[in-house]
């Protein structure tokens, strides 16, 4: 089914119910996406603008098509960790034309999940060995951590062979030791808000928000000296195709970033899609379920919504996007009904867009660094991993060769990004060979 929103949108639209917890959940993602969307676009190389652009029309058209009710797409720090690799490279390091690759990629990004879904290429996805990605999802989340921590403390952005002479980085480029404790305030409001809070579900999931709201205020009260946001151009994204005539960057290589953005951006946006399916529906005092599960996740349909999805990102002027798992887990737990909170996001986020951008002016970047760590800090999974190891040897092995591949090739190379998206399929080829030497093995035992 190509318009996958009939299945759900009379039925939302039927019931005063429906709509009010649609309009609850889909107001909590929006002000969740608005910080987290800027400290995305950063961790992408881009202005915090183009996050917000991302966070807009991707939204609704991936509930339009998709086959989650609950799935909320936008910027995710995995893709724009990818995104990162890839315009940099694209672009020889010129960084004047790093918006323009990064549409580009959305575009492909794009197309090629279309082109999956067409052919009913879902389920190839199902097969990936969830090991593999474990180790790789973890070693990129505490790289993607480590990459923040120049604006945890207030300095330029760092490489890891400038870090190798501590003291002269330090004498160029000394700590904004107000930025420092900002960020540690900003992330102890997160985590007591967040962790200390859980009676109270809305506040809990607010975190971001409300870190967000103290940073403002302090640094409007205070002379905040650190480096701030500043400027947002205010209106809604202008509405183009990139002219791909001034492409000049390497064709293969553009393919092979393509290939793995789709890739990983659709590993998550089906992981979460489908383990919120799975979740019983609450019950209400009498033990009766307050609503029966919607219709079962579809691999191919989901494919479709998160392809079409990052097109009208490209087309919109932003970067490529997926499903996110902390603010589809809110959504469903705030209450959501169906994809119009979805709709209810993209709303708010275009007013957001049109009317509030003066607003977010003096938001300290040493706010949009510690949310992305606190976002991703879940993902590295270490204790999980060595359990694994425990419980089935020749898995752990994969899991871990996986994790070093990712983590130590880019520090051996001294760059803090490169071999990332190489070392992932590293990781996956590997895994798939001991797959099946051992499956042919226990064959002819």
């Amino acid at each position: 089914m190509i318009f996958n929103f009939s299945t759900w949108l009379p039925e939302s639209l039927s019931n005063k119910n429906y709509i009010l917890r649609d309009i609850i959940a889909g107001t909590t993602i929006a002000m969740i996406i608005i910080p987290q969307s800027m400290a995305y676009a950063a961790l992408a190389d881009v202005s915090p603008v183009y996050g917000l652009y991302a966070a807009l029309i991707p939204v609704g058209i991936a509930a339009f098509f998709g086959s989650s009710r609950y799935l909320a797409t936008g910027p995710v720090a995995m893709v724009c960790l990818l995104t990162s690799v890839a315009i940099t490279s694209l672009s020889a390091g010129d960084a004047s034309l790093y918006i323009f690759y990064a549409i580009i990629l959305a575009i492909t990004v794009g197309v090629f999940q279309i082109i999956l879904a067409l052919l009913s290429a879902g389920k190839i996805f199902d097969t990936i060995p969830e090991h593999v990605l474990l180790g790789f999802t973890s070693a990129a989340a505490l790289i993607i951590s480590t990459s923040q921590l120049s604006k945890v403390f207030g300095m330029p952005k760092v490489s890891l062979g400038q870090l190798a002479d501590i003291d002269l980085l330090l004498a160029n480029s000394p700590i904004n030791y107000e930025a420092f404790g900002l960020s540690i305030l900003v992330l102890l409001i997160m985590y007591i808000i967040k962790y200390k809070f859980t009676k109270f579900m809305t506040l809990s999931n607010l975190a971001v928000f409300f870190a967000v709201l103290f940073s403002i205020s302090y640094s409007l009260s205070q002379s905040y000296t650190g480096p701030i946001v500043g400027f947002i151009t205010p209106g809604l994204p202008d509405f183009k195709i990139p002219d791909f005539g001034i492409f000049n960057g390497s064709l293969p290589m553009l393919i092979i970033h393509t290939l793995i953005i789709a890739f990983v951006g659709f590993m998550e946006a089906i992981a979460i899609a489908k383990q919120l399916y799975s979740k019983k529906p609450p019950k209400d005092s009498n033990g009766v379920e307050l609503y029966k599960n919607p219709t079962p996740v579809d691999s191919n349909q989901e494919l479709l919504g998160q392809g079409v999805a990052n097109i009208s990102s490209g087309i919109s002027g932003s970067i490529p996007v997926s499903g996110s798992f902390s603010r589809s887990a809110v959504n469903e737990a705030s209450g959501a009904y169906s994809g119009l909170s979805s709709i209810v996001t993209m709303v708010v986020v275009g007013i957001t867009l049109l009317f509030a951008t003066p607003l977010l002016f003096n938001l300290p970047q040493a706010t949009l660094g510690i949310i992305v760590i606190f976002a991703v800090i879940p993902l590295i999974r270490v204790k999980e991993m060595s359990k694994l190891y425990f419980e089935n040897k020749r898995l752990g092995i994969i899991t871990w060769l996986t994790f070093a591949s990712t983590l130590l090739f880019p520090i051996l190379s001294i760059e803090l990004y490169e071999g990332i998206t190489t070392h992932i399929w590293t990781g996956i080829i590997f895994g798939f060979l001991i797959h099946v030497l051992f499956a042919r093995k226990n064959i002819t035992d």
